[in-house]
Order: structure tokens, then sequence, then C-alpha cells
């Protein structure tokens, strides 16, 4: 399974009892996969959701197969489109979750600190992008592929080939020209070195967050598989 997507946040509240932790995950969950089936157009994945409490801290992850993506993204043309938009619905997902995880929350003005990563279809998107800019070759991008999709790469055939000559008619940027500035008489100006800015006041350290009591992990398997849940006393 590739991780397609991933999404981590933090929420400095005061500890909940276990059984209001407990309800608090699971209905997240609930509430989550219920956008992703939405919005996300992929034909199976698998949905996670770890979170642990003494502070909110959690990571919600979606993963799926080789095979899955290379089914998905042909419905959209071309492979770059393809990926970029399964990729924004990866982001959505994500999004989503971070709104949900907080709601409950809003009255303790408490702020939620929310990162998001896309995972392999991003660092796809990326070496897409430095393929077009001359940056690295075909096989430098098909070698770093491998590395991201590890054994999977090997498994899923198809999809590698549809990559590789998707990068290999992946149209180049044009290439920028430095002109040099010159005066009426053909001499060419020299910029003034920038200013030196100012040294960045340190911010102050933020503590540590409370000791996490428990943990709640909510994981689906595939779309259509059980809900799981597991609750660990930290």
């Amino acid at each position: 399974m590739a991780s397609i997507g991933t999404t981590d946040f933090y929420i400095g509240v005061p500890s909940l009892p276990c059984e209001e932790f407990e309800e608090y995950s699971t209905q997240l969950f609930d509430e989550w996969e219920s956008h992703v089936e939405q919005v996300l157009k992929l034909p199976d994945y698998s949905l996670a959701l770890e979170v642990e409490e003494g502070s909110i801290k959690a990571v919600g992850k979606i993963t799926a197969t080789l095979g899955v993506l290379y089914i998905a993204i042909g419905q959209y043309g071309s492979f770059i489109s393809g990926l970029q938009t399964i990729n924004n619905q990866v982001r959505s997902a994500g999004n989503y979750l971070g709104v949900r995880a907080s709601a409950p929350f809003e009255s303790s003005n408490a702020k939620p600190k929310i990162r998001k990563r896309g995972e392999s279809l991003a660092r796809l998107q990326s070496l897409f992008d430095k393929v077009q800019r001359g940056d690295i070759t075909v096989d430098q991008a098909m070698t770093e592929s491998r590395i991201i999709f590890g054994s999977e790469a090997e498994e899923a055939p198809e999809f590698m080939n549809e990559l590789k000559n998707s990068l290999e008619n992946a149209p180049l940027y044009p290439q920028q020209i430095h002109l040099p500035l010159v005066d009426t008489d053909g001499e060419e100006l020299i910029s003034e070195g920038k200013k030196q800015s100012k040294p960045r006041t340190p911010q102050p350290r933020v503590p540590p967050p409370i000791p996490d009591q428990y943990r709640v992990e909510v994981w689906r398997e595939n779309k259509k598989g059980k809900r799981n849940v597991r609750v660990t006393s930290l």
C-alpha cells in the first residue's frame, strides 16, 4: 500500500476522560470517512486515525495500492492530470479532518496546529516538475519513483510503465534566459547588493504538552472492511 496523504494535528486542550476520548476519536473517524468517500474517487483505499490524549495529538493516513491508483488516474485523460486531481482530492480530505478535529473545542479558543503531507502523490508531482524543468532525466525520476514505492513498484508494472511514458512525453517548461541590464551606452548595470536584514528575534519556546494518557487507533483496511478500534493506556 502506498501512502497518498497524511494529516497531523495538535490541539492544546485539557485531558478528556477515557470514554469521552474514545467517543471523540471514533466519531471523528466516522465523519472523516464519510467525507473521504464523497471526495476521493478511488475504487478502494485504507483509512487510519491515531489519536493521543493529554492535549489532542493525532495523525490520519490514507493509503492505496498502485493498482488502484493506476485505474483511478486513467479516468482523467492523462497521467499528470489524474495525478493532480487525486492529490487535490486527498488534500480536501486532509483539510476536512483538521477542521472537524478542532470543532468540539471551538469554545476553548485553542488554535489547532495542522500539517498536511501529500506523500507519494505529491512526490510524484515534484518529479514531473523536475523533469519538465530539465533538472533531472526521466531515468533519474524513475529511480526516485522506485524508492518512493519500494517493493510495490515491482508488483505494479502497468503503473510504472505508464508513469515512465508520461514522464517521457511531458513537455519541457520554457527556459528562462538571463539578460543583463544595460544602460544607454551598452554598459552592464550592476545591481547593488541586498540590504542585510536584521536578525530575527528568537521566538519563546513553547512548553511541551501535557504527557499523554490514552491512545485510540481507528482504522478500516478497505472501503468495505470492518471498522477496527483499539484503546491503549500510555
